[in-house]
C-alpha cells in the first residue's frame, strides 16, 4: 500500500500568519496555483482512493487532482482535521500575545502539555488523528494507493505514528504543493520519500 500524504494549499490566513485550525477557509490564489502542481505530480501515481478533511481547504486541494480521476472514490475523514485552536483562531501571534498574554507564555513553554481555555487539548488531537488513521487502515488494502490531502499538524502526527515515533512534533516540514510517500506492507512503513 502506497499513502501519498499532501498539505492543503496556502490559504490567506498563511499569508497573515494567523492561527486557524478548524476555521474553515479557503484557499488563496497562490493555494489554488500549489493545488494545481500538487495535482500534476501526483496524477502520474494513479490514485485509487483519495482522502480529505471536513475542511473546504483540503477539499479545495483534492479537487485538482480529482478531474484527472473522476471514478476515483473519495473518502472524508474529520478525525484527520487540524488542532482546533478555540479563540486563538482568526488572530495572529501578536493578537493572541496581547488578549491572552498568560495563555500565551505558558503554551509557548510547553506547547504539546499546556491547553489554554477553549483550545483543543494536544492529546485529544493526537488521539483523534491516530483513530481516523486507524480506521483508514483498516478499510483499504495492500494495493491502494492513497492519497491523503490533510493539515500540517496532522501529517506531523500521521508520520510520528507510522514512521518515528521520537520525531520532533515542531520538525517535521510538509511543504504545499509537495508530496510525500510511505510504502506499507504488513502494516509496517518499509520505505519513505519526504516533500517530493
Amino acid at each position: 500500500m502506497k499513502l501519498i500524504l499532501a498539505r492543503h494549499g496556502e490559504t490567506n490566513y498563511n499569508h497573515l500568519r494567523k492561527f486557524y485550525g478548524s476555521t474553515d477557509v479557503s484557499l488563496d490564489e497562490k493555494g489554488k496555483k500549489q493545488a494545481q502542481d500538487l495535482a500534476e505530480k501526483v496524477r502520474k501515481l494513479h490514485p485509487t482512493l483519495f482522502v480529505r478533511t471536513n475542511l473546504r481547504r483540503t477539499k479545495q486541494t483534492i479537487s485538482a487532482i480529482e478531474a484527472f480521476f473522476p471514478t476515483t472514490p473519495t473518502m472524508i475523514i474529520p478525525d484527520l482535521a487540524e488542532k482546533g485552536f478555540g479563540n486563538w483562531e482568526g488572530l495572529d501571534a501578536d493578537e493572541i500575545e496581547a488578549k491572552y498574554p498568560e495563555d500565551w507564555q505558558k503554551w509557548l513553554a510547553a506547547p504539546l502539555t499546556y491547553t489554554p481555555a477553549t483550545v483543543e487539548p494536544f492529546d485529544h488531537f493526537q488521539t483523534r488523528v491516530h483513530q481516523g488513521l486507524r480506521w483508514l487502515l483498516e478499510h483499504v488494502t495492500e494495493s491502494d494507493v492513497v492519497f491523503i490531502v490533510a493539515h500540517l499538524g496532522s501529517l506531523r502526527l500521521i508520520y510520528q505514528e507510522l514512521v518515528d515515533s521520537t520525531a520532533d512534533f515542531y520538525s517535521l516540514d510538509f511543504k504545499a504543493s509537495c508530496y510525500s510517500i510511505l510504502e506499507l506492507k504488513n502494516g509496517e512503513v518499509s520505505r519513505q520519500q519526504l516533500n517530493l
